[in-house]
């Protein structure tokens, strides 16, 4: 088997680039600026869309995807059909079905929290239901009920808040947003909006129709966990004393007892990797592919005792200018364990940018003046420090959250990121949070992590008035104390694992660590031998021994992961691009097995697979382009990233079609039209017309190239390009239009000019002719021999003036006429001109010209006291006596017979006419008939 050198003209330069942060892609194409600010990390305002008014009417905007009316103008709504969406992809769920409030598919900022609120009330009326859908990465999410209040929110006697809202809804990323409300009309909440906040939120700002597009969205389906999860007959997973039920407001005598532990809970979750991981995000847990997760981390602290690195306030970039509550601190014996709304596609490198957009939410959106949470913990074990104060909180003592109402006060709440209802949570994530709870209840007092011990809620929510005195697990879930199913069947089911980890914490973490730094024994072989033995340095030492994936194997390295299968061979994949690969869920994705090494594509790196290819760069970071695509397909076969350099943007819907910007080109995709790349020059110019959305619309050909140059067909004309310049021929216009007509560039050529004006019409020159137009007489082209008569004649400004027709067959050879005459031409008689005004030409004019008596086969000659001259299908003469006239046919052979004009007939005094059945024409010596 071939064994691949990765050291011969390959740098393998992002291996070795530090996992930092990704660079969300900006677009460099004209019509991406609004999205380039978006995800270039830059301060942003929260975007808001307005779906009610103060008595809960519906807003226009909140009912357009019930309509087919267009509203609005500038930049208004194009109304996509219920029909027309339901024909789209292959669900059969309708989302107007019982809805009171249905979107349509809009174009937004991108951004990675959303959520709905609303005031007057905590929850939603029964039988209204919120449900969100995203677009991430291109493809649509499946449509997710929202819980009906979130079941958080400050401590209140009365259970009340100021605005209700669900919790936030995390995404991976997102750019585009549909809403749907069921129930009645005459029940939807007052003032309800949907936020969508961007990585770094700074202000708000609402949209308006005016601001929105929206676009073509395929129907997806409902998803089934997010009904289960916030399914209303939800039963609570506690009960109350005997002293709640009665009301009584005594204190209840009640031993702490033990929580049955499931020992099989506890067992690890192996990544499919199979390496398990040792950290608590302490910046010493491994990832997929062995490499250290630290220097991907935003700066960590580990103060207090903590037996785990967190990430500050300081250090995820909390704005505390949004800080409005200030600290409270209570003694603290239990923990409340959550998880988060979302779709579970977020990157490593977009937690801290999650927790900033969950902090916004919380502080400004829902005006609780904090984020909710006492700390949060992302896929990868990762914590970040949510209310102010935790870190510093005393021995025993907690600052009260807002994360479970009326269980804030007396609790420590930690959010696991990620929807847990299906979908278990990571060793990784299971690790710190029972870490992080073991550590608050050893500050406590409590040395028994799985027992039960009494709680009294300061404040009152639908499960429980605040005061009753309750029978509560040292480690609960959101569900224990509040009518929902937080943390999600999967996530509950955890909780034995947590206790554990958060009882034998230190000695398991300190037994793990230890196992893991002892150094490991792995087999590298065969194919995948050979490439590691040719790049050792680049890809690190074995992390694990060959896995098999059908129908290949992987094997994971310090720096990546090396994959083989028998039609690919051996390659690497590392660094940044590694990353994007586990976000297509690496060789059991659409991308399949890699089939290259990553090289060098623009300013960037490019690695092609099975499936399609991922390119990177400083700037845009990754993108994949998916094979079977029109503009992937397009891409590949113009010679892929070697050739058009790394992609700089994802797919952007623009009118009805999209566009993707590339290092070296931009690619177009209409359903009417296919795939064309735009580059070079021709873009330029593309640009200077608007790109797709102005006058010139989307590309209908590849450019391709003509005599000296290159051209490129659009729906509203063509762009051409040579070393006289590069011009725009617009449709609609004469000029064009005739170019269009005649076969363009491949009759003409190129144009060397743009259109110039001249007396009363304007004309511009190609490489094989000349483009004429007046308003009378439309638009010309003169071309070839005929041109260079035109041009002796002084060309429009001549006494031909402009021309009157094109050129067209006439006799042995082509005419065309002018203003002030005719020019006609053959191969063998060459080229003459017939000038109005003049008698011959005047009477070949009157005959019918060109069409009638064929080309001038010579030019006027001198004979006797007149002038003749030759035409295919007859002799004009002319005498100062006897005017111009045409002998032709059986006359003119007669007549010949006789000596021509120099004989006894001598010059014709009238033209060829009908007597008496025969064809007769009178001469100065005669008449001759035939």
């Amino acid at each position: 088997m071939r064994l691949v050198s990765l050291a011969a003209g390959i740098a393998f330069a992002s291996l070795v680039v530090p996992q930092a942060a990704a660079t969300a892609a900006p677009q460099s194409s004209a019509q991406a600026a609004s999205h380039a600010a978006a995800s270039s990390g830059q301060e942003r305002p929260v975007q808001k869309i307005i779906l009610t008014r103060a008595q809960g009417e519906p807003t226009q905007l909140a009912q357009a995807g019930l309509e087919t009316v267009n509203i609005g103008s500038g930049h208004a709504l194009t109304r996509i059909s219920r029909a027309t969406l339901q024909g789209q992809g292959t669900s059969s769920f309708d989302p107007s079905q019982d809805a009171a409030i249905l979107t349509q598919p809009l174009s937004v900022d991108p951004f990675l929290v959303t959520g709905l609120s609303w005031s007057g009330k905590d929850s939603l009326a029964s039988g209204t239901q919120i449900y969100i859908r995203v677009r991430e990465r291109g493809e649509w999410s499946q449509w997710y009920l929202t819980d009906g209040d979130g079941g958080a929110g400050k401590d209140r006697v009365d259970g009340h808040n100021v605005r209700g809202g669900t919790d936030p809804f995390v995404t991976a990323g997102a750019d585009a947003i549909q809403v749907r409300v069921t129930g009645k009309e005459s029940d939807l909440p007052s003032d309800l909006e949907v936020a969508m906040v961007p990585e770094n939120p700074q202000g708000e700002t609402v949209l308006s129709e005016n601001d929105l597009d929206s676009v073509p969205a395929a129907n997806t389906d409902l998803n089934q966990d997010s009904v289960q999860e916030n399914s209303p007959s939800f039963a609570s997973q506690i009960e109350s004393s005997p002293a709640a039920q009665s009301g009584e407001g005594g204190e209840a005598e009640f031993s702490a007892q033990n929580t049955d532990v499931d020992q099989e809970a506890v067992e690890t979750d192996n990544a499919r990797s199979g390496v398990i991981t040792s950290g608590v995000g302490s910046g010493q847990a491994r990832g997929l592919n062995g490499t250290k997760l630290a220097r991907a981390f935003p700066a960590t602290v580990q103060p207090n005792g903590l037996p785990v690195a967190v990430t500050s306030r300081s250090g995820w970039g909390a704005d505390e200018s949004y800080l409005d509550w200030d600290p409270e601190y209570f003694t603290a014996s239990h923990v409340v364990v959550h998880h988060t709304a979302g779709t579970n596609n977020y990157t490593m490198d977009q937690s801290a940018s999650i927790v900033r957009g969950i902090y916004h939410y919380h502080a400004v959106t829902l005006d609780w003046g904090d984020i909710g949470y006492n700390f949060l913990v992302d896929k990868w074990g990762r914590a970040f420090e949510g209310r102010k104060g935790t870190l510093s909180s005393p021995a025993g003592k907690m600052v009260a959250g807002a994360h479970d109402q009326g269980f804030n006060s007396g609790t420590m709440g930690i959010s696991m990121m990620g929807t847990y209802q299906s979908e278990a949570p990571s060793q990784a994530t299971l690790n710190t949070v029972g870490a992080l709870a073991g550590w608050q209840l050893r500050r406590a007092g409590v040395t028994n992590m799985s027992e039960s011990a009494g709680f009294r809620p300061k404040g009152s929510n639908p499960k429980y008035r605040a005061g009753t005195y309750i029978n509560l697990a040292r480690i609960s879930g959101h569900r224990d104390t509040y009518p929902t199913s937080c943390p999600g069947d999967a996530g509950y089911s955890k909780l034995p694992a947590i206790r554990q980890i958060a009882q034998n914490g230190a000695q398991d973490f300190q037994s793990a660590s230890a196992a893991n730094n002892r150094p490991a024994s792995y087999t590298v072989k065969g194919a995948i031998w050979g490439l590691w033995n040719d790049n050792k340095s680049l890809m690190g030492n074995p992390k694990s021994n060959e896995e098999a994936s059908a129908p290949g194997v992987y094997q994971l390295f310090d720096r990546g992961t090396a994959y083989w299968t028998a039609q690919t061979d051996a390659h690497f994949v590392g660094g940044k691009i590694f990353v994007e690969y586990g976000n297509q869920r690496y060789e059991r994705g659409v991308l399949k097995f890699p089939t290259s090494n990553e090289y060098s594509a623009g300013s960037g790196r490019a690695q092609e697979f099975q499936g399609g290819t991922i390119t990177w760069t400083q700037n845009s970071g990754s993108h994949t382009l998916r094979y079977g695509t029109g503009i992937a397909n397009a891409f590949r076969e113009l010679g892929g990233a070697k050739v058009l350099g790394a992609a700089t943007s994802n797919e952007t819907r623009s009118g009805s079609g999209v566009f993707q910007v590339f290092e070296k080109g931009t690619a177009y995709w209409k359903a009417e039209n296919g795939t064309h790349f735009v580059r070079g020059r021709i873009f330029d110019k593309y640009g200077s017309t608007g790109y797709e959305r102005g006058s010139l619309g989307y590309p209908t050909s590849d450019e391709y190239a003509v005599a000296s140059g290159r051209a490129q067909e659009f729906e509203g004309g063509v762009i051409s390009t040579s070393n006289s310049g590069t011009y725009v021929l617009r449709y609609g216009t004469g000029i064009a239009n005739a170019y269009r007509d005649l076969g363009g560039a491949q009759v003409v050529g190129l144009p060397t000019t743009a259109e110039t004006p001249s007396g009363k019409g304007v004309f511009q020159v190609f490489e094989y002719g000349t483009a004429y137009w007046t308003a009378e007489g439309g638009t010309h082209f003169v071309r070839n021999g005929i041109f260079g008569a035109y041009g002796a004649s002084g060309y429009e400004r001549g006494f031909l003036g402009y021309p009157l027709s094109d050129e067209y067959s006439a006799g042995s050879g082509r005419a065309q006429e002018f203003e002030g005459g005719v020019i006609t031409w053959s191969s063998d008689s060459g080229t003459y001109v017939l000038r109005y005004g003049t008698g011959i030409a005047n009477a070949y004019r009157d005959l019918g010209g060109a069409k009638v008596l064929g080309v001038t086969r010579s030019a006027e000659t001198n004979s006797g006291k007149g002038v003749f001259q030759l035409f295919d299908k007859g002799t004009a003469y002319w005498s100062p006596t006897t005017g111009s006239h045409f002998v032709r046919g059986h006359i003119f052979e007669a007549y010949g017979r006789s000596g021509y004009e120099r004989g006894g007939y001598g010059y014709p005094t009238s033209d060829e006419f009908w007597s008496g059945g025969s064809r007769v024409q009178y001469f100065e010596g005669g008449r001759i008939a035939s």
